[in-house]
């Protein structure tokens, strides 16, 4: 048995079966250990069934999926049959999205549309550039958001901050130091988040779909599941360089917010 923040495995047998029960959040700081686990079970001379139990699964990355594809994959090397008992209909819905999205084309779909609407709050966050950051992120939109909108809504934005801070952590230059810089705003029908780091970035209208095994399916995910999305260079705001932002448009509860002044929290250094 291992226990993470946000994440719990189980390796036990029931009858004659192994079984691995996975409970929490399954992104890239935890998907290792599926994996482990499962080489371990194969190394033990399983033979037959192995059961993957993610009914306690509560959200899963692309890093995630990524990890149940390498399951997959081995359990048929090793003459395996898995039986899966499925997660909560929000998290097997990502996975059927994740089933489908090598075959999505990488563009951003609509322009920038930070307008001079008025908003009702802004979260503004520095994160450190380490594997936490994007549980970090997800708690603190799920804070940030707590009875504002609708389940389905908040599941997608969680999905999608976790992506775009995952690939602030692990895709700039070894070299690039400073921290993720995360800004949330909450709009009357919709809400926008900016992720920013240091690195040199990317050009999004270049980027094409990648195959499964190369990884990097994270904006793909964005592409698929927000209403529109894009890159800018910036400065003087939070860690310098280069952002990627999204938006969802979503059925808020704050519409009479509108007559109120809108509330800002200040940028704070993450512990």
């Amino acid at each position: 048995m291992a226990t993470l923040p946000n994440f719990r495995i189980e390796t036990f047998k029931t009858g004659s079966r192994p079984t691995i029960k996975l409970d929490g959040e399954l992104d890239g700081a935890t998907c290792g250990e599926l994996v482990s686990a499962f080489e371990r079970v194969a190394a033990q001379g399983a033979t037959g069934e192995v059961v993957l139990d993610f009914a306690g699964l509560s959200f899963i990355d692309s890093a995630g999926m990524r990890a149940i594809i390498m399951v997959e994959r081995s359990a048929g090397e090793h003459g395996i049959a898995l039986t899966v008992v499925p997660a909560a209909a929000s998290v097997t819905d990502l996975l059927q999205i994740a089933g489908l999205g090598d075959r999505l084309p990488l563009a951003p779909r609509a322009t920038d549309a930070a307008a001079a609407t008025p908003f009702i709050e802004r979260v503004e966050l520095e994160l450190p550039r380490a594997p936490t950051a994007p549980a970090r992120a997800r708690s603190e939109l799920r804070e940030a958001l707590a009875g504002r909108v609708g389940d389905s809504d908040q599941a997608t934005l969680t999905l999608l901050i976790s992506e775009v801070v995952t690939n602030a952590v692990i895709h700039p230059d070894p070299g690039v130091g400073g921290s993720v810089g995360l800004r949330m705003t909450t709009y009357a029908n919709r809400v926008r988040v900016e992720v920013s780091d240091a690195g040199s970035g990317f050009d999004a209208s270049s980027l094409r779909p990648r195959p499964r095994e190369a990884g990097g399916h994270g904006l793909i995910v964005v592409d698929g599941l927000s209403s529109r999305w894009g890159t800018s260079r910036r400065a003087g705001e939070g860690p310098d360089g280069f952002c990627v932002w999204f938006e969802l448009d979503v059925e808020t509860h704050l519409s009479h917010a509108l007559d109120e002044p809108a509330a800002e929290r200040p940028v704070a250094a993450a512990d």
